[in-house]
């Protein structure tokens, strides 16, 4: 006799009175009968009633606590369609419970993982799902590359300092002030014969004397850094190893920007 081991059955319903023939009810009987069956002790049912593409799940939640505290070997579902409805979520627990020694057993499809077919077939959806997660990459990053080709600020991140978002549109804001100031000092700076680092101390303490704030705090050099090498402010947009020129307003002219940057 096969020594009997410690597991839990693992089901999912999207509401607790689903009666489409895979309820909670038949799930759970199929999983103990096939635990009875295999000689295999089943410690837990573990519940979720939700989605199948919902990702912060109770039921895998729990599951991976026992994982962790070395509870259990042996996680086993009805089906990964019935409790997956992701494919990037099943490759997600799939690739936890394999880097944990777990195996996977689906009760309905004869798959486990730790046998040599159970696992061709698990990784190929794994697979499937790698290349889901890269096409759809792809075409997030295709978005952002046209967005920039025609001059658009690129998705996400924060505005340079100086802009702000209005009603869809880029606007200059009261900082753009700022901006120039740092850059007009900037230039008068570069005309004496002081140091790089002189410099950057005097345009610092003409900020502070100015009251002049980066989003409610005192200037530093990475800020000043930061501003003056940003081809942004003079009309450019830089995305990677592509800088195109956009379409937002410019707060200095481009000669302005070559004359700081040897700062």
């Amino acid at each position: 006799m096969e020594k009997m081991t410690k597991s839990v059955g693992l089901v999912r319903v999207s509401t607790v009175l689903q009666s489409d023939g895979s309820g909670l009810q038949f799930q759970t009987e199929k999983i103990l009968q096939f635990g009875l069956l295999r000689d295999i002790e089943i410690d837990k049912i573990i519940t979720d009633v939700c989605s199948g593409s919902v990702e912060n799940r109770d039921g895998i939640k729990e599951v991976k606590t026992l994982v962790e505290e070395g509870v259990i070997d042996k996680v086993i579902i009805w089906n990964t369609s019935r409790f997956f409805r992701s494919m990037l979520l099943f490759s997600q627990f799939y690739d936890y419970l394999k880097k944990h020694n777990v195996e996977l057993i689906s009760v309905s499809e004869g798959l486990s993982s730790f046998s040599k077919s159970g696992s061709m077939v698990f990784g190929i959806m794994s697979s499937i799902s790698e290349y889901e997660r890269e096409i759809i990459n792809e075409r997030m990053m295709s978005g952002k590359v046209t967005k920039v080709m025609n001059g658009e600020r690129k998705i996400g991140g924060r505005l340079c300092f100086g802009y702000s978002m209005n009603k869809g549109e880029v606007t200059t804001n009261e900082n753009s002030e700022i901006v120039k100031f740092i850059f007009t000092k900037m230039n008068e700076l570069m005309k004496k014969n002081i140091t790089k680092t002189k410099r950057t101390q005097k345009l610092l303490k003409s900020l502070k004397k100015k009251d002049y704030k980066h989003y409610g705090k005192e200037f530093n050099n990475q800020n000043v850094k930061n501003i003056l090498k940003n081809p942004f402010y003079f009309g450019e947009l830089k995305y990677g190893d592509i800088q195109t020129p956009h379409i937002h307003p410019t707060l200095i002219s481009k000669r302005l920007y070559n004359n700081v940057q040897y700062v």
